[in-house]
């Protein structure tokens, strides 16, 4: 290999290069490790621009001709293919069914001797049809004290067994129902001066019991569609077999069938029928037996923001016995019949208002189902409602509060009131007014009414309603019109019937494990007839009772309940010389299998 050779003239150059070049190696180091402060800031400066004109502007002098041209359009017909491609049909959960069972059995019992039983058999869920079967007995056997610190018997024994069903038809359900009770009370209101002491002992609880047997039946059928423009439809069937000791009875029967037809400009609705009410032996001189018949035809219409309904009430009354020939009770009654609401805002405020009348049948079942103490086998002539006019506003304020205000005017003849008897006596000639009569008036009625409902939440629901009533009398009388009964202007006010009363009840749903529901009733003060002059205390102070009622689910089959009654022990009157028991409780259990 040959080897270079270095001249001087190569050497001097790179040494002059390199003692240049560390010098300023060593400048570049050093800047970096030490701090570079600026004593002016930078301020960059634009240097002037002449424009040569402010705002563009486009200044042309050459002349040209726009071309001129003509198009044609071929139509052309492109195929589209429009492929179908099978989507898989959604599979519908099935919901959840709440599972039942053939036997639930509930038994209690409380203080003053008060046991309480109901046994029910169910048919499980069927497509078929439901049946079911009812057996309940409740009664109470303490005594009560009267106003000299006596005690009385008093209670009630209350039984029954009752069986119903349905059968499902293609499109309409078929409905029936028998049953029967026996319920005795023990007639107990006895006017303290008439058992002096040791002149006239207690009575014996047997002579003061009263036993009602009642023995019925009834088949319907309705129709099950949903479609709205389907005629609709809805008949039935009852009969009933009433008796006081065996001894006096009521045979009713009742006939009747509704319909409902939507057309395109109006629907078109009504309810025709009849009932038989006959007293067997012939015990009731006086309305002998009582038949009815009537029909009311409707027709109506309704919108998103309005509805009304207009027709007619049409009654047809037929009496065997000595009224039968009054001609004060009409054989025919025809009566109005309309309603119309419309949305101020909807479903927030809404008015309403109506006109309506009916007649209506008093028969003695019914009387005994409202008051058991009456004296039995009561003449009861029927009550014509001639006229009822009313206005109301109802709504929403949110979706947990609505509300529902209404005030009515009646014209009512031979409305009923409860008086005490003063036919029954003792061996002492001493009148003992442990049974009520009627009385009968022709009365006009002004009732307010309230309702608002309040539900905070789904497991929380709260009812106050109110009413409070103002009657009016024209002419008094007895079970016969030409028994007329004359009143001072102060003495003329309603037997028995409070001037008001009000009641709150509320329902907690605790994860459905502990349900708890209050009930607090006040019922406004109440006349009684004076039956002797020296009587000076004819009214009943007004009524404050409240109830609480307790379960505890312990499992989907056993549960523990407990209800108490007067929870503050008040002592009022159901009626004049009946006071009520104070503080009662029961506790129970319900087993379902």
């Amino acid at each position: 290999m040959k080897k270079s050779k270095m001249t001087r003239r190569d050497i001097i150059p790179r040494i002059l290069f390199s003692a240049l070049l560390i010098p300023l190696c060593l400048l570049s180091v050093e800047g970096q490790q030490k701090e570079v402060r600026v004593v002016k800031p930078y301020s960059p400066t634009l240097s002037g621009a002449e424009k040569i004109q402010l705002l563009p502007s486009l200044d042309e002098e050459i002349e040209f001709d726009l071309p001129g041209f003509t198009y044609q359009l071929y139509p052309k017909l492109y195929p589209s293919e429009f492929k179908l491609e099978p989507i898989k049909a959604a599979r519908m959960v099935q919901m959840p069914l709440k599972k039942l069972y053939k036997t639930e059995l509930t038994a209690g019992l409380g203080n003053y001797w008060t046991p309480y039983a109901e046994l029910k058999f169910n048919q499980l869920r069927s497509r078929e049809g439901a049946f079911g079967l009812t057996l309940r007995h409740h009664s109470m056997n303490g005594k009560l004290k009267l106003e000299d610190e006596r005690k009385i018997p008093a209670g009630f024994s209350e039984n029954s067994l009752e069986a119903e069903g349905s059968r499902f038809l293609k499109r309409a359900v078929f409905d029936y129902r028998a049953g029967a009770s026996y319920d005795t009370y023990i007639h107990y209101g006895f006017d303290p001066d008439t058992l002096e002491v040791p002149a006239e002992p207690i009575p014996e609880r047997d002579s003061l019991k009263h036993g009602y047997f009642t023995a019925g039946a009834s088949l319907g059928l309705h129709s099950s569609g949903t479609d709205s423009s389907l005629f609709k439809y809805n008949g039935g069937l009852e009969y009933y077999y009433f008796t006081h000791g065996f001894e006096e009875t009521e045979h009713g029967a009742k006939a009747s069938l509704g319909f409902h037809k939507g057309l395109d400009l109006l629907d078109i609705s009504g309810e025709a029928g009849g009932a038989f009410y006959g007293h067997y032996p012939d015990w009731d001189t006086i309305m002998g037996n009582h038949t009815m018949a009537w029909l009311n035809p409707r027709v109506s219409k309704r919108s998103s923001e309005w509805q009304f309904s207009a027709g007619v009430n049409m009654y047809l009354s037929f009496i065997s016995g000595s009224l039968g020939s009054n001609d004060k009770l009409k054989t025919f009654h025809l009566y109005p019949h309309g309603t119309f609401e419309f949305n101020i805002v909807r479903e927030v405020i809404v008015p309403y208002f109506g006109v309506d009348g009916y007649l209506e049948s008093n028969h003695n079942r019914k009387i005994v189902d409202e008051n058991p103490y009456i004296v039995p086998a009561l003449s009861l002539r029927p009550t014509n409602h001639k006229l009822i006019v009313f206005a109301g506003l109802k709504g929403r304020v949110t979706d947990k509060v609505a509300y529902n205000f209404k005030g009515s005017y009646s014209i009512i003849d031979d409305q009923y009131f409860f008086v005490n008897d003063t036919s029954l006596l003792d061996h002492n000639g001493d009148r003992l007014k442990n049974q009520f009569t009627v009385e009968f008036a022709n009365t006009t009625l002004l009732r307010l009414q309230g309702e608002i409902v309040v539900r905070p939440r789904d497991n929380w629901k709260v009812f106050l309603k109110g009413n409070f009533y103002s009657y009016t009398h024209d002419q008094w009388s007895g079970p016969d019109p030409s028994d007329t009964i004359t009143y001072e202007p102060d003495e003329d006010h309603p037997w028995n019937k409070p001037s008001w009363d009000v009641s709150l009840q509320a329902r907690y749903n605790m994860g459905d494990k502990i349900l708890v529901d209050l009930g607090i009733y006040t019922i406004g003060s109440r006349y009684y007839k004076i039956v002797n002059p020296t009587d000076t205390d004819g009214k009943l102070p007004w009524i404050l009772d409240a109830n609480l009622g307790v379960e505890y689910r312990y499992t989907k089959l056993l549960s523990f309940w407990l209800r108490i009654n007067n929870i503050a022990a008040q002592q009022y009157y159901l009626y004049n010389q009946y006071p009520a028991y104070r503080f009662r409780a029961m506790l129970g259990f319900t087993y379902a299998l």
